[in-house]
């Protein structure tokens, strides 16, 4: 089980220590090794040229020899961390917290032990969720696969008026089931609550099972996509692109999933929740359910909230965390430093501040 890993010594190969006793020449060096191996040539990023780049070594960069380009670039160039202002022992430190926290990371938990404000992590952090985001693993999905869809976001309030409000629905309903984030409008009239049910968005999960000689040991690689409404329509087209034809799909009773067989063709089956959690077949989606049980206790223990602007990029991160949930410290770290170097500067993170926002969502 993931959580007896986590406490065993080959688990924690990495400390916050290794992390801040590293000079910044030694955090540069490794910034280097990951883009460009440990020779005297570099790319650059501009013109995508491979040479002995001139080298500013006071500066630590590098001027492009290409007569068309002769732009000067650094190891953070062309990157979400490209002109930053934080040492990079410090942006190494904000990375290795992310990796090591397991249920979520609260800005508000360490940017007074980095000595830095809460929205320089909150920059920062938001960036690596980001570009977690567009390195997720597209790839069909094979074997056994669990699909469900869970509504996050939106979350009515209790009426002030304790006889306005049906209290079968708040008790229960609100908890954690789908009806509770599309309460019966005669229970909760009041504006504010219409309002906020337009911040709902569902959440469409496939997890692949982990299946060995024993049985399913959990889930070793998940997919989801953000959708606004749990239809055949809008989940059939996903589940074509991202399950095999060979896999077998689990899933509960819901009217979205129905058509799956007749659509795509890929063995279904299902089991009624109002009765049974698994049949007695073994047919069940748990592993769609406990990712998002995960990622429910994150959105109000964690986050207190998730905006739907970003939603995307959070359901990303926990499916990070889910697959990597097998690897060391030291794994999760450089993982973590890749995915970020591979990818070009924040679309909406960059002059956050400044209003450059993201002005759209990412949707299935």
């Amino acid at each position: 089980m993931a959580i007896i890993f986590n406490q065993s010594k080959r688990y924690r190969d990495l400390s916050f220590l290794d992390i801040a006793q590293l000079s910044e020449d030694q955090a540069w060096g490794k910034l280097k090794e990951i883009l460009w191996g440990n020779g005297d040539e570099v790319k650059c990023p501009f013109c995508q040229k491979w040479d002995k780049h001139y080298f500013i070594e006071p500066r630590k960069i590098w001027s492009c020899k290409n007569e068309s380009c002769h732009k000067q670039f650094s190891v953070t160039s062309c990157t979400p961390f490209e002109k930053h202002k934080l040492p990079l022992v410090k942006i190494f430190l904000i990375i290795y917290f992310f990796a090591s926290e397991h249920q979520g990371l609260s800005n508000n938990t360490f940017h007074s032990q980095l000595g830095v404000s809460l929205k320089t992590v909150f920059h920062n952090v938001s960036k690596i969720r980001e570009a977690i985001y567009e390195t997720n693993n597209l790839t069909p999905l094979t074997g056994i696969v669990h699909i469900d869809c869970a509504h996050f976001g939106g979350k009515p309030r209790r009426s002030n008026i304790r006889k306005k409000t049906d209290s079968y629905v708040v008790n229960n309903r609100l908890r954690s089931r789908k009806d509770a984030i599309v309460p019966d409008k005669n229970a909760h009239p009041e504006p504010e609550n219409l309002e906020k049910l337009k911040n709902r968005r569902i959440l469409l999960t496939m997890s692949q099972c982990d299946m060995t000689d024993i049985g399913s040991t959990g889930s070793n690689r998940t997919i989801c996509y953000v959708i606004k409404n749990e239809t055949a329509n809008i989940i059939i087209p996903l589940i074509k692109r991202h399950v095999s034809k060979d896999a077998v799909i689990m899933t509960d009773y819901g009217g979205a999933f129905r058509p799956i067989y007749r659509e795509t063709g890929i063995r279904h089956f299902a089991v009624n929740h109002s009765e049974e959690y698994m049949t007695k077949n073994g047919v069940t989606n748990n592993m769609a359910e406990a990712f998002f049980s995960r990622l429910r206790r994150a959105e109000f223990g964690t986050y207190n909230g998730m905006r739907p602007q970003y939603f995307a990029f959070y359901s990303a991160e926990f499916v990070w965390r889910q697959d990597s949930k097998h690897l060391t410290l030291r794994e999760k770290f450089n993982d973590l430093l890749k995915r970020i170097l591979s990818r070009e500067p924040s679309k909406a993170f960059t002059n956050y501040n400044h209003g450059n926002r993201l002005g759209f969502e990412y949707l299935g």
